[in-house]
């Protein structure tokens, strides 16, 4: 079977023709993009609705009722949606890499194969035809790949109430597979110009060359996002993303016009967005302390009742922080220390909101980037215990799932709460801890507590309640090194914990064994057989691992478990 694709020459007409159909099938790409949204909204519709109806009251274990609905083959299909669900998000390793989770994976696959079908779909033998197809339809996915992207208006996240920080990894597998469509239409246009004998004429052709411009963006775009780089440098890989953001829009504008009601689509959005989020950002007076004995600084910013109460309804959210210019270092605005902080805005988690003073805190560990240096530098600690200058932070938030989820989980019916927490992943766990108990409709929440010294503990020791956190019977604490010795290596974050019993004291005896989150799991769902669980964790990639691991059997024995990992990757 020989290449079926020709080099043709065209009357009028069938250009014109041609044309109809690339615009056709591109819009045809543009809307499809919102069909698996859609799909899952209806998903989620239907569930919200059988468990509605299943709330009046609980069936007896066996009877015939239970067997009836069990025999129908709807409620066979919803019963194994959770374990399909729990398959899905599975971690895929490849030679000993993480290359994502399966849906990405099964998602990508699906996408690409429809995104081909379409440009390949009534071409024809005209070559041509091919090669403008393939472009048209990757361009055609832009404004979705700058839509997944944002922060403040991201439609996607509104209507799944999931998070930018969930939804990126779909904005990776969208990127890569405009990447490679672009790549290849390159490619094809290529070997049109080298047939043609036309190729130096027409590469350095002003229109072409646009669309070789917006090729190298793409693949520093490409190169940079690659998870070596961005771990060595997560400032360069952010940089060339938000200039290539901007870049690649007009250089694709002038190369191809019949793109640009897409192109315009994708900027529009995302300009709106960031207005938004400069609207929403509040530059707010704070205080920093350095927590002795510790890397930690804790940062207390006073912030007006509006916004408090946001933060307050919706615990476990976190903030995007940026130092303005006021609290810069630097002798002058272009000098590199103060413009780096141009391109900064780094997630931290909300540890505590107090509606009454107006202030709200984060705590963070200072590590070898500007932005912590900055805070531990600000601190009143490092200045000698006198605060210095007023310091300012710019705050923008709240963001995250589980803030729009909470109430959903506390209605959810849920009876068992396991809540674990790697060092200052308990910025997470402990005011969501503290809000669950607040609501008194769950019956046994636990919270398990890896930490590096007993120090890193003390900006927790209180509660809502008066009482220690540390004296609380539900809160297990671990060390991950001797008590008050604090370990402030990067690499620490490997979990090897000694117990800490709830009396202990610095002199005590520890047990120095490594916790068995397998067993803490197992005596969770053990406990109980038809409760349901919700298990929430945000540590270390091993931990959260580690503890997906040991969930996954209970979850494909048929047990409810309601799973929430609190992660920043990039």
């Amino acid at each position: 079977m020989g290449w079926p694709w020709e080099f043709l020459t065209l009357t009028p007409e069938e250009k014109h023709q041609r044309r109809l159909s690339l615009d056709y099938y591109a819009f045809v790409a543009h809307l499809s993009a919102f069909a698996p949204a859609l799909l899952l909204v209806l998903l989620h519709f239907i569930d919200r609705v059988r468990r509605g109806r299943n709330s009046g009251y609980q069936q007896v274990p066996g009877s015939p009722g239970v067997k009836a609905n069990r025999q129908k083959w709807i409620s066979r299909v919803l019963e194994k949606g959770p374990m399909v669900k729990w398959w899905l998000g599975e971690d895929v390793w490849f030679m000993g890499s993480h290359w994502g989770q399966r849906d990405e994976w099964i998602v990508g696959i699906a996408w690409t194969f429809w995104l081909l079908v379409l440009s390949v779909h009534g071409t024809g033998k005209d070559y041509l035809h091919l090669t403008k197809r393939v472009g048209i339809v990757a361009t055609s996915q832009m404004p979705i790949q700058y839509l997944l992207a944002l922060k403040a208006l991201n439609p996607f996240a509104f209507v799944l109430r999931s998070s930018h920080e969930h939804l990126n990894r779909y904005h990776r597998v969208l990127g890569r597979i405009i990447y490679s469509l672009l790549v290849l239409h390159a490619i094809l246009y290529n070997i049109f110009f080298i047939e043609s004998e036309i190729w130096l004429k027409r590469f350095f052709a002003p229109v072409v060359f646009a669309g070789v411009a917006g090729l190298v963006v793409l693949h520093a775009l490409n190169g940079t996002a690659m998870a070596r780089v961005r771990q060595y440098s997560y400032r360069l890989f952010f940089i060339v993303h938000l200039l290539g953001a901007f870049a690649i829009p007009p250089l694709i504008y002038y190369h191809a016009p019949s793109s640009r009601f897409y192109i315009g689509e994708a900027i529009g959005v995302f300009v709106l967005d960031l207005a938004v989020r400069k609207m929403i950002t509040i530059t707010a007076p704070v205080v920093i302390e350095a927590i002795p004995g510790t890397s930690l600084v804790k940062v207390s910013a006073t912030m007006p009742s509006h916004k408090i109460a946001k933060y307050a309804a919706r615990p476990g959210s976190h903030i995007y922080l940026n130092v303005p210019p006021t609290s810069r270092p630097g002798i002058g605005q272009f000098s590199a220390p103060y413009l780096v902080f141009e391109f900064l805005y780094n997630p931290f988690t909300v540890s505590s909101t107090n509606q009454e003073t107006g202030e709200l805190t984060f705590v963070a560990r200072t590590r070898t980037g500007p932005m912590t240096n900055r805070l531990h530098h600000l601190s009143t600690t490092t200045n000698n215990g006198a605060a210095t200058e007023k310091a300012q932070l710019n705050i923008e938030g709240p963001y995250g799932t589980i803030g729009k989820t909470f109430n959903d989980l506390i209605a959810s019916g849920i009876n068992r709460v396991l809540i674990v927490a790697g060092g200052v992943g308990a910025t997470f766990a402990v005011p969501l801890y503290h809000a669950i108990n607040a609501e008194n409709s769950i019956p046994h929440v636990e919270l398990i507590w890896a930490i590096r010294s007993a120090g890193d503990a003390t900006w927790a020791s209180s509660t809502p309640t008066g009482k220690s956190l540390l004296d609380d019977d539900q809160v297990q604490l671990f060390l991950t090194g001797d008590m008050g010795v604090s370990d402030d290596s990067d690499n620490a974050a490997g979990v090897e914990m000694d117990n800490i019993p709830p009396q202990a004291t610095r002199s005590s005896v520890r047990n120095s064994k490594r916790p068995d989150l397998k067993k803490i799991v197992d005596e969770t769902f053990r406990k109980s057989q038809l409760d349901n669980v919700a298990i929430l964790v945000c540590g270390p990639t091993e931990m959260a691992r580690e503890l997906r691991n040991s969930v996954t059997p209970w979850v494909m024995k048929g047990r409810n478990v309601w799973w929430h990992n609190e992660s920043f990757g990039w």
